[in-house]
C-alpha cells in the first residue's frame, strides 16, 4: 500500500491525489458494472429493452474511461511520464475520442437526444457498439494488469500462488460456461460438468463430457479456447507478459514464481523469456492457424467457421488440449496426410518445452564479441530431443506392429499419429476402443511419460525419465555419481526425479482404486481414464460421458494435479522455507533391498 501511494505521489501533484483516490473507486465500480453488462448481453437472453438499456450502460461506460484519463492527464506532473508509462490507455482514449467526433459528424448533436429518447438506439450504429464494447475490454484488462503486482506481493509460496492462479482461472471459467448462452439453445449444464469442462481445458486435457462441437455455442466454444490459451501458457506468464507490455513492470515476487514455473537459470532472464515465449506461441499458432485454413478451404464452410474452427484446432494442438469442435475429432481425417501432418507438428513443438525449443534456436543465432564461439546445447535439451526421439520412434514401431485393426497406410498414419497425440494431446483418428490391449497398454506408458518441462504437456516429463534412466545404468556399472554428456548433475535432482516418479506412481494408483469404487466399468476403462486424466492427455475409451458425481471429482482433481506438476503441489504443501542444516552425523547401519 506504501508503494502506490508513493507512485501516486510520484505521478500527480500532493493537492489532486484525494481526486485521483476517488475517480479509482469511480472506476473500479464502472469497471464491474461494464463486466456485469458485457456478461448480460453476451450470457443470457435478454428482451430488447433491456439490452437496449444495457448499450446505452456500455456508452457511458466508454466516455468515463476517456474522460477520467482526460482528467488524470491534466492534473498529472511530467505529462510526457505519464504517457509514456500509460500509453496504452493513452491510445484507448484517442480512439475512444476519434470515435467520438466521427460519430457526431455522421450523425450530428441529435444523436444525444436519441441517445436518451430512443428505446432502439437506433442512431448509434452497431459497429459503434462493438468498438465500444471491444474498448471496454481492453481497458479493464489495462487496469486489472495493475493488481497483478499485489496478487504476487502475497506472502505465499511460489508453488502456492500458482496452485491458486489456476484454482481462480478454473472457477471463472465454470462461471462462464454456466451462463446459459454458453450453450446451445434448449440445453444447460450443471456446475459439476461446467466445472469439469473448465478443469480440462485450463489443464489442457480434452476430457469432455458433452461434444464441444454440438453442445456449446460459438460463445461458449471461445471460453474453451480462451481458457485453453491461459493453461497452456498459464495464468503468471500472462499476466506478467501483459504488464511488461503494458510497462507496468514485474516485481521480484512476480519474477521468483516466473523463475520456478519455467526453471531458469538467472532470474534476470525473465522478461527476455517472457517475450520469447509469448511470441513464440502466437507465432506458432498463427502459422497453425493459416495452413489448416488453407487444408480445410474446401469444406464449404462460411468464411467467420473455416477462421475459428483453423484458430481453435491450432490453439488446442499446440497447447496439448485436445480439444475438438468436431464431434469425431479427427477421425474423418485419419488418411489425411497434410491434416495430420500439421496436428502433429503442432503438438510436438508444443510438447518440447520453452526453454528447449529457445536453446535450439540460439545455435542458429551468432554470438555477440565471439566469431569463433561454438553454441552448445544445454543437457537438458539434449535429453529432451534424445527421450521424445525414442519415445516416437518406439511407439510408432510398436503401435504399428501389435494393432491390426487397420491396414495400408492407414495403419501408418494410425502408429503415428497415435504416438504423438497419446504424449499429452488428446486428439483421436481412429475410435480407441478398436484397440487392442497391448496398444492400448503401449498408449498409457506414452500417456504417463507425457511431455517435457516448462511446455504445455503434462505427465511426469521426460527428462525424468532420461535422469532415471541414467541413475539405473550408473548403479549397474557401480558408478558413484550421474554423468551425462559429460556433466556431473547433482544428487538433488535425482531425488526429486524420484520423489515426482513415486509420487505420481501413488496418485494414479489412488485415483485406480477410488474410481473402481465409484464407477460401474472395467478395470481398464479405469486405468486409461485415470492416466490420461492425470498426464493431462485427454483420450478415452468411452468412460468420461458416463462418470458419476464422484467419479468426475477424482477427474478433476488427477487433472488438476497433472497440470501442475507433482512437484509443484509437493513444494506447495510442505514448509516454504528451507530447515537449517543439521549438524549433527548419526551412526550407518546397511538395510537389505531388493
Amino acid at each position: 500500500m506504501e508503494r502506490i501511494l508513493k507512485s501516486y505521489t510520484d505521478e500527480y501533484f500532493f493537492q489532486a491525489l484525494p481526486l485521483v483516490k476517488v475517480l479509482n473507486v469511480i472506476l473500479a465500480l464502472v469497471s464491474f458494472i461494464a463486466v456485469a453488462s458485457l456478461l448480460m448481453q453476451y450470457g443470457f437472453y435478454l428482451p430488447p429493452a433491456l439490452n437496449s438499456i444495457l448499450i446505452r450502460i456500455d456508452l457511458l461506460v466508454v466516455q468515463f474511461y476517456l474522460w477520467q484519463f482526460i482528467i488524470k492527464f491534466i492534473i498529472s506532473k511530467d505529462k510526457f511520464v505519464f504517457l509514456r508509462h500509460r500509453w496504452f490507455e493513452a491510445l484507448l482514449a484517442f480512439f475512444i475520442l476519434l470515435e467520438l467526433l466521427f460519430l457526431f459528424k455522421n450523425v450530428g448533436f441529435s444523436v444525444i437526444r436519441e441517445f436518451f429518447s430512443g428505446i432502439d438506439v437506433t442512431a448509434i450504429t452497431e459497429i459503434y457498439i462493438g468498438v465500444a464494447q471491444v474498448l471496454i475490454i481492453a481497458s479493464i484488462i489495462a487496469e486489472g494488469i495493475r493488481y497483478n503486482t499485489k496478487i504476487a506481493s502475497l506472502k505465499f509460496h511460489p508453488s502456492q500462488t500458482l496452485i491458486f492462479s489456476f484454482i481462480a482461472v478454473i472457477l471463472i471459467g465454470t462461471g462462464l460456461l454456466m451462463l446459459p448462452r454458453a450453450v446451445i439453445p434448449g440445453k444447460s449444464i450443471h456446475f459439476i460438468d461446467a466445472l469439469f469442462t473448465s478443469a480440462s481445458a485450463v489443464c489442457v486435457t480434452g476430457l469432455a463430457i458433452f461434444d464441444t462441437g454440438t453442445y456449446f455455442s460459438p460463445f461458449g466454444q471461445t471460453i474453451i479456447m480462451i481458457l485453453i490459451q491461459i493453461g497452456g501458457l498459464g495464468i503468471m506468464t500472462l499476466s506478467s507478459f501483459l504488464a511488461l507490455f503494458f510497462g507496468q513492470g514485474v516485481g521480484i515476487r512476480e519474477r521468483i514464481v516466473l523463475n520456478q514455473m519455467m526453471n531458469l537459470d538467472k532470474i534476470g532472464m525473465i522478461a527476455k523469456t517472457l517475450r520469447n515465449v509469448v511470441l513464440l506461441t502466437f507465432i506458432v499458432e498463427a502459422c497453425g492457424a493459416l495452413l489448416f485454413m488453407l487444408l480445410w478451404s474446401d469444406s464449404n464452410w462460411s468464411m467467420n467457421k473455416l477462421l475459428f474452427n483453423a484458430v481453435f484446432h491450432s490453439v488446442s494442438a499446440f497447447c496439448n488440449a485436445g480439444f475438438s469442435t468436431f464431434s469425431d475429432s479427427l477421425i474423418s481425417f485419419q488418411n489425411n496426410i497434410p491434416v495430420l501432418a500439421v496436428f502433429s507438428i503442432l503438438i510436438i513443438i508444443g510438447g518440447l518445452g520453452f526453454t528447449v525449443i529457445m536453446d535450439f534456436t540460439h545455435l542458429f543465432s551468432k554470438p555477440k564479441g565471439y566469431k569463433k564461439r561454438v553454441r552448445v546445447l544445454k543437457v537438458q535439451t539434449k535429453i529432451v530431443f534424445i527421450v521424445t526421439g525414442i519415445l516416437l520412434s518406439g511407439g510408432f514401431a510398436l503401435l504399428y506392429l501389435l494393432n491390426s485393426s487397420t491396414h495400408g497406410i492407414t495403419r501408418i498414419t494410425t502408429a503415428a499419429f497415435n504416438t504423438v497425440t497419446a504424449r499429452t494431446a488428446g486428439f483421436n483418428s481412429i475410435d480407441f476402443a478398436l484397440l487392442n490391449t497391448p496398444s492400448i497398454l503401449i498408449i498409457m506408458m506414452l500417456m504417463f511419460i507425457g511431455a517435457s518441462p516448462g511446455s504445455t504437456g503434462g505427465g511426469i516429463k521426460t527428462t525424468t525419465i532420461g535422469i532415471l534412466w541414467t541413475s539405473i545404468i550408473a548403479i549397474i556399472t557401480g558408478q558413484n555419481r550421474i554423468i551425462i554428456f559429460k556433466r556431473r548433475l547433482p544428487f538433488l535432482i535425482l531425488n526429486r526425479a524420484l520423489v515426482i516418479f513415486a509420487f505420481s506412481v501413488i496418485t494414479v494408483a489412488v485415483a485406480i482404486t477410488l474410481l473402481s469404487i465409484t464407477e460401474n466399468a472395467p478395470v481398464l476403462n479405469i486405468m486409461f481414464e485415470a492416466i490420461s486424466a492425470f498426464g493431462t492427455v485427454g483420450l478415452s475409451l468411452g468412460l468420461t460421458g458416463s462418470l458419476s458425481f464422484s467419479g468426475k471429482v477424482i477427474i478433476i482433481l488427477l487433472m488438476f494435479i497433472g497440470r501442475l506438476g507433482t512437484l509443484t503441489l509437493v513444494f506447495a504443501i510442505t514448509s516454504p522455507t528451507e530447515q537449517p542444516p543439521v549438524r549433527i552425523e548419526y551412526p550407518s547401519e546397511s538395510v537389505m533391498i531388493g
